[in-house]
């Protein structure tokens, strides 16, 4: 179960759970699955502007590794970003082999995901040697992805150069051939060995990022004993599951308070705390870091009807406006002001850290707010729980960190928030925070860019977290979770078990060895029917771990971080 039903009601979660139970087989009490919320994650769905021959444009040459024209299923999914790696709102026209796209007045680069021989199905990237696309010309997308993956892994070894990590032959070899000389004649020669230079430097860049993380951690003068393994919480269940809870992890996401009736949403305490307050405590005593949610999420699962707009629509994009009668931006603001401050009060001195917003980049926003409204709300919310609670560590909390959704415009003709522009327009607008959430669900990018990508929030001086991720130990399409028809590519080839573990392997050493990281949460614990991620668990259904579990508790004794078992 994700948050957008975590956070909706009480009902699921209290009704029907409340005796413990030791049998290994008994279930968690989710709610049953539904994608009404899934949707809208799908950021990679996102569909340009189109036209691009009206205008100057690139002609982008696309493949397979065979010769044959890339598949629609990937080929739809290319997309122009800024140099900065922000999704960029280009019009793209799709055409058998090739796809035009438009240019700018900045210069552009090109992403799209390709099946890559001998590494597996992953975004790869385009910039013309770093200086990105600005005049109308061809460009065969695969030569230029090969040599633009090698030069920045060639970058970034040279930038890490000075720390002095270790050798690698088998990197070495990885570079050395990335670097073989693609054929210059267009044809099948070409293509192929483009391809191979391309997995060789997929390869490397994956290989210096591990190597990187864990040379820093080896250099650590003490175990990072504060570093924070998250997780959902789910306090009435009990038995195996609890006990696995108390083995590993020493952070909780807590449930959130339940909306009453409008009546009291008027006056001055619009929720009940009794579900939070169970969270709380279960943290408590399992000696869990308890992090509590403010809470202002714009979703639509997590909204009571009271103050819902009275429209119905896909779309939840800003600059339209509506509002449910009786509740304007006016009042909501007033009431989303009062939740958070009371909230604060509520645990002020108990709870460390507080979930103030999410998703608010240009994803969650039902009520369709501008982004001057947007960035109000912002201001108001957070000023509001440090009012309540001056030493609560405030937290803003972000999905679908490569934006891609933004390819094309909002409703007034303003480029959309990716969530690094969010948090760059929140900081320059009076709006505060003390720790970055980032939400990593995106297997589908390789190790070397997940790395580059969770190194641009550093830019902001916070500490950050990781505060959801998951991904599939089973391959294919999972009906019993909240994305029911989604099936994630493979990052190196079908899903399994141990490619499960060795991704949560590769995340959890990346961040430890970065000190502005406290903390990563993976979500959801157990392959239980209703939960988000397909076979995201990393537990079976009945409890019994799989291999990524056992692998996460070798990771914490190797790094001396291993939770003594409260249960001992």
């Amino acid at each position: 179960m994700n948050r957008r039903h975590f956070l909706i009601s009480s009902a699921a979660l209290a009704l029907g759970c409340r005796a413990r139970s030791s049998s290994p087989t008994r279930r968690a009490p989710w709610p049953a699955p539904t994608t009404e919320e899934a949707k809208g994650l799908r950021a990679e769905n996102a569909t340009a502007a189109k036209n691009a021959s009206r205008g100057p444009h690139l002609r982008v040459v696309l493949q397979e590794a065979d010769g044959s024209p890339l598949g629609h299923d990937r080929a739809r999914l290319l997309m122009a970003r800024d140099l900065a790696n922000d999704a960029f709102p280009a019009p793209i026209d799709e055409q058998k082999g090739l796809t035009l796209v438009g240019l700018a007045n900045e210069p552009l680069q090109v992403a799209v995901r390709l099946k890559v021989p001998d590494f597996g199905e992953i975004y790869c990237f385009a910039d013309s040697g770093g200086k990105g696309y600005e005049r109308d010309q061809e460009v065969d997308f695969i030569v230029d992805a090969a040599a633009t993956r090698l030069r920045r892994v060639r970058e970034a070894m040279d930038a890490q150069r000075p720390l002095g990590i270790p050798s690698d032959p088998e990197l070495d070899k990885h570079l050395d051939e990335a670097a073989r000389p693609v054929p210059r004649e267009a044809g099948a020669a070409r293509t192929a060995a483009a391809y191979a230079s391309l997995s060789h430097g997929l390869h490397a860049g994956e290989r210096f990022t591990l190597n990187l993380a864990r040379h820093r951690i080896s250099k650590l003068s003490a175990p990072r004993k504060d570093f924070g393994f998250g997780i959902l919480t789910h306090p009435d269940v009990g038995g195996e599951y609890e006990k696995h809870v108390a083995d590993a992890f020493n952070f909780g996401s807590c449930g959130w308070g339940t909306w009453k009736d409008e009546a009291a949403a008027r006056g001055d305490a619009p929720l009940d705390y009794a579900r939070a307050d169970r969270s709380v405590d279960y943290c408590k005593r399992l000696a869990m870091t308890p992090k509590i949610y403010g809470y202002l999420y714009a979703a639509k699962s997590v909204t009571p009807p009271w103050i819902k707009p009275e429209f119905s629509t896909e779309t939840t994009a800003p600059a339209i406006g509506r509002f449910k009668t009786g509740w304007g931006f006016d009042e909501l603001r007033e009431l989303y002001k009062k939740i958070v401050h009371n909230t604060a009060v509520h645990y002020r001195g108990r709870v460390p850290y507080m979930e103030v917003m999410n998703e608010a980049h240009d994803k969650a926003n039902i009520w369709r707010l501008t982004h001057e409204q947007m960035l109000e709300m912002a201001r108001t919310v957070f000023n509001a729980a440090r009012d309540g609670d001056p030493d609560v560590k405030r937290q803003m909390n972000h999905c679908c960190l490569w934006g891609e959704y933004a390819k094309t415009l909002n409703p007034d003709g303003s480029r959309m928030w990716t969530p690094y522009r969010y948090i760059r327009d929140c900081f320059e607008n009076g709006v505060d925070c003390e720790v970055i959430g980032l939400q990593l669900y995106y297997p589908q990018y390789d190790l070397f860019e997940i790395d580059h990508m969770l190194s641009r929030f550093l830019d902001f001086k916070r500490k950050l977290h990781i505060t959801e991720m998951s991904t599939q130990s089973v391959d294919g399409q999972d009906p019993q979770s909240m994305r029911p028809t989604s099936a994630p590519p493979g990052w190196h080839g079908p899903w399994n078990e141990t490619m499960q573990a060795d991704w949560l392997e590769a995340i959890y050493t990346i961040a430890y060895s970065k000190p502005e990281f406290e903390c990563v949460g993976w979500w959801d614990l157990a392959d239980v029917p209703g939960k988000f991620w397909p076979y995201g668990g990393l537990l079976h259904g009945d409890y019994t771990p799989k291999e990524s579990f056992v692998r996460l508790l070798k990771l914490q004794e190797r790094w001396g971080v291993k939770k003594q078992n409260v249960n001992a």
